[in-house]
């Protein structure tokens, strides 16, 4: 199912409960029903009947169909009309790491384990169940993509998109989004896994390959398998809570050992689950575990039982290798002091962790090497070593660095003899046990903590024991109206969702509405120019004779700006005889729908009376009903006579 929800159209609980359980008694829905799934495949008949019901009615306010019967009657009549009614009950609100802080989970906490745990597979497989218009599944496609160190990795990744959605699938496929829709994909991500296309911006190609999409229902098809991490974000809360219990087995079967699943915040259907455990509640990121009642039991394995090998002789077991090659490959620092203290070997771990080159220890005399004094009980250990021919080990002592670091070593140090068992030289081999040590540290530190602690807690324990029989009680109240409130919460998110979506319908309406009213504007802008580009006095009257359109020549001709002529009554304007002269001509033109022409029309210019000749035609309407005047002067030539 796609990841949207809708709302309760700010109603109450009450009100939503009383309208719930009159409107889901109607027979007429559970026939819609039963249609949608018998004649096209899609069982909605274990969602919840609430939220279903609000956008079946939601659709057929939009259709303007009265009863739930009627609509049956359309859905017969109009195959298309159940593709409009899916698009509405699949609300496909979503978008790129939705709830950034989860998302960060995933990227610092899961992906990280998921990648070292495949270092020697090289294969991940990701699903993401009501993938939607593809938003979080490219969001968790590019996070792998930033764990692998880019989409060009040698990692077989495969990434599952599902829904039930076609539509959503396609606009998913393509991987293509508007800037609006990109507003929370980090600046460097944007820049470096987006390629713009005009307006739009498209995922690469190259990410866009480890994508699979295809139709699929959670609640009905078979589960895919061995999966990593299963996304699944706002889907289940349409579900009642028996399809809810149902699905839960479907995602522990597809979910390999130690796998994830990241829900939607809203999520409680895992809240009590035996077979996943919490990584982050507030976030719903669960792992896959093995029930306790099996774990412990033996794993059947088909290898032999491993029996050792007889003794070899050492010039068997050494055939092909040389020491000083085992020396070197040694994680540990090992240094060789033959009987007159003279270092023989040194490999490259000793250069690391004492600071001394290999060309400035062979040859010389360990006691002439500050190693010798910065480890304490070194020498004599070594004195020890070479007087009673028998191995010893310093568990723990600090060694000071030139970097001024001090460092926590093992150190052994064993005799080393020819073939005739005489003393050839003495070993010492260190290793860096710091991280060990400062884990001892914490641990006592932790310990010392704990041993107060459990002093405290166990006074403490005796008065909880006395409040625990209360909070007993209390907690199953608690546990009920917890329930409640979830189901509540569970309705809210469907509320959020579906405005967003509404929200998003109505941007898209004011964006049309402003580039609609650009185009009046410069439509209107072209027609005051042509009017004011002729030569003769012209202006508009409606029906009611009040001035639209009054050009510059008109103000001219009678001295009335058009900001004091437009929108005024005509023969209320200051413009002398005119308005009389031209009243019965206005009103038979409106009437008869034929031009009048009323000459010798007087009007005054510089201190003199002039006459102009004024035409009136009718302005009709493609149905024939008159809208308004159309009246232009003409010169009347002669003594007297104007312009």
């Amino acid at each position: 199912m796609s990841d949207g929800v809708d709302d309760l159209a700010g109603k109450d609980e009450d009100e939503t409960g009383a309208e719930h359980g009159a409107e889901t008694a109607d027979p007429g829905f559970r026939k819609l029903l039963d249609k949608l799934h018998l004649e096209h495949n899609f069982d909605l008949r274990q969602y919840k009947e609430g939220s279903l019901l609000r956008r079946v009615r939601r659709r057929m306010s939009q259709v303007h169909v009265d009863g739930l019967e009627n609509y049956l009657r359309l859905l017969d009549r109009n195959h298309e009309e159940f593709t409009q009614l899916l698009n509405v009950i699949l609300i496909n609100v979503t978008s790129f790491f939705r709830d950034p802080d989860a998302w960060h989970i995933v990227r610092e906490r899961i992906l990280p384990d998921l990648v070292r745990e495949a270092s020697t597979t090289r294969s991940l497989r990701f699903w993401s169940a009501g993938c939607s218009s593809g938003e979080e599944l490219y969001s968790l496609a590019m996070l792998v993509a930033e764990s692998l160190g880019g989409p060009e990795s040698e990692y077989d990744v495969k990434i599952y998109g599902t829904d039930v959605d076609e539509d959503a699938l396609v606009t998913a496929r393509a991987g293509l989004y508007r800037l609006e829709a990109l507003k929370d994909v980090p600046r460097e991500l944007l820049d470096k896994y987006f390629v713009r296309e005009g307006q739009m911006y498209r995922l690469r190609r190259d990410l866009r390959k480890w994508c699979i999409f295809g139709r699929h229902d959670v609640a009905q098809d078979s589960p895919l398998s061995h999966i990593d991490l299963l996304l699944c974000r706002n889907v289940l809360i349409y579900f009642d809570s028996d399809l809810q219990g149902r699905i839960a087995p479907r995602f522990q079967y597809a979910i390999r050992e130690g796998g994830y699943l990241f829900l939607g915040k809203s999520e409680s259907m895992l809240t009590r689950s035996r077979r996943f455990v919490p990584l982050d509640f507030k976030w719903r990121i669960f792992q896959r575990v093995t029930p306790p009642d099996l774990a412990g039991k033996a794993i059947a394995s088909d290898d032999p039982p491993f029996r050792p090998q007889a003794r070899q002789p050492r010039s068997e077991q050494l055939a092909g290798l040389r020491a000083e090659a085992v020396i070197e490959a040694l994680q540990s620092a090992v240094m060789v002091i033959d009987p007159s203290d003279t270092v023989v070997t040194w490999n490259s771990a000793a250069e690391q962790l004492y600071d001394i080159p290999m060309d400035a220890a062979l040859g010389k005399k360990f006691r002439d090497l500050d190693v010798s004094y910065r480890m304490e009980g070194l020498r004599s250990r070594v004195e020890e070593v070479k007087t009673t021919l028998a191995r010893t080990r310093i568990a723990a002592v600090t060694f000071p660095r030139r970097s001024g670091d001090v460092l926590h070593l093992a150190v052994s140090v064993a005799p080393l003899f020819d073939d005739h068992r005489r003393l050839a030289g003495t070993l010492v081999a260190a290793e860096d046990v710091s991280d060990v040590a400062r884990l001892r540290d914490e641990l006592d530190r932790i310990s010392e903590q704990s041993a107060t602690a459990n002093e405290e807690l166990q006074s403490t324990n005796e008065e909880l024991e006395t409040t625990n029989e209360e909070l007993q009680s209390t907690n199953e109240e608690l546990e009920t109206t917890n329930e409640e409130l979830q189901s509540t919460n569970e309705e809210l998110e469907t509320t959020v969702e579906e405005l967003q979506s509404i929200n998003a319908e109505l941007g898209t309406m004011n964006t049309e509405l402003e580039k609609r009213t650009a185009e009046l504007n410069r439509l209107d802008q072209y027609h005051q120019c042509i009017v004011d580009a002729l030569e003769e006095a012209l202006f508009v009257l409606d029906e009611a004779f009040t001035v639209r359109t009054w050009n510059h020549e008109a103000a001219g001709l009678w001295g009335l700006r058009p900001e004091d002529a437009i929108n005024r009554d005509f023969f209320s304007l200051p413009i002398g005889e005119a308005t009389s002269l031209l009243r019965e001509a206005a009103a038979a033109v409106l009437a008869t729908r034929s031009p009048r022409t009323v000459e010798r029309v007087p009007y005054v210019r510089d201190g003199n009376s002039h006459k102009v000749t004024v035409e009136l035609r009718p302005l009709v309407a493609a149905q024939g009903n008159p809208i308004g005047i159309l009246g232009v002067t003409r010169a009347q030539h002669g003594k007297g006579s104007g312009r």
